[in-house]
Order: structure tokens, then C-alpha cells, then sequence
């Protein structure tokens, strides 16, 4: 099976950048899902929890002072794991955006400077060769 997608296997800091900037993509799209999911879980909880908090305690039943409990656990726990999959996240983009730099700045500064060289020096040597003829 061949690959239609050409990957830089050719240099591994074309590699590091590129993989990074594929992490820093995925990244914010990850950020974006999490955003949304937990807002949309929030918002689904939220109106039945209010009902439940304006009913006085003493009014309220057993199954709805449960269900006011686990709604209140659902809020709170949903607010500790967006924080924490945020934290990941904004890992995961550093990371990505630390790769990129350093990928694309050896690569520039450091490997395209000596294939541009090679590619100098074999140009004069064939140019050489071809006048020798």
C-alpha cells in the first residue's frame, strides 16, 4: 500500500517541525471539542439544578435531594476535568509549538545551508566536467 500523502522522511528536523505543527493543529481543535462538550454538559445540568437549589431542602424529596447531589457532583467534576484536559492540551501545544521552532530553525539554519553547498559544489564540478570534455 503506498502512501498518497509524501512525508519528509528525508531530515528528521522537517520531521520534528511538521509533527509539531500537526500536534499544534490537533491541539486547538482538541481545546475546541473540550470547550464545547463541557459547556453543552453544563448547560444541559444547569436548569434542572437551579430548580432543584431554589426548592427549599425541606421541600424537597429524597430522590430530588439525590438528584440535586449527583447534579452538584456533575458540575464540580466537570469543571476539575475541563481545567485538567485544558492543562493537557495547552502540554501538548507547547510542546508542538516548541518542536516547531526548533525543527524549522536547524533545519533552516543548520541543514539547508550545507544541502545548498553540496548542491553549489556539485553544480561546479559538473560544469567542470563538462568543459574537461
Amino acid at each position: 500500500m503506498e502512501s498518497r500523502i509524501p512525508l519528509p522522511t528525508d531530515n528528521i528536523y522537517k520531521f520534528y517541525a511538521l509533527f509539531g505543527l500537526l500536534l499544534v493543529i490537533f491541539g486547538f481543535g482538541a481545546l475546541i471539542f473540550v470547550n464545547q462538550s463541557t459547556n453543552n454538559l453544563i448547560y444541559d445540568i444547569t436548569v434542572e439544578h437551579q430548580i432543584l437549589n431554589n426548592t427549599p431542602e425541606e421541600l424537597r424529596t429524597v430522590p430530588e435531594n439525590a438528584r440535586f447531589n449527583i447534579l452538584e457532583s456533575k458540575l464540580k467534576i466537570s469543571k476539575q476535568n475541563k481545567n485538567f484536559y485544558l492543562i493537557c492540551i495547552g502540554f501538548i501545544i507547547f510542546i508542538g509549538c516548541f518542536m516547531i521552532g526548533y525543527g524549522f530553525r536547524v533545519w533552516h539554519m543548520v541543514i539547508q545551508p550545507m544541502q545548498d553547498e553540496i548542491t553549489r559544489l556539485n553544480i561546479k564540478k559538473l560544469k567542470q566536467d563538462v568543459g574537461e570534455e
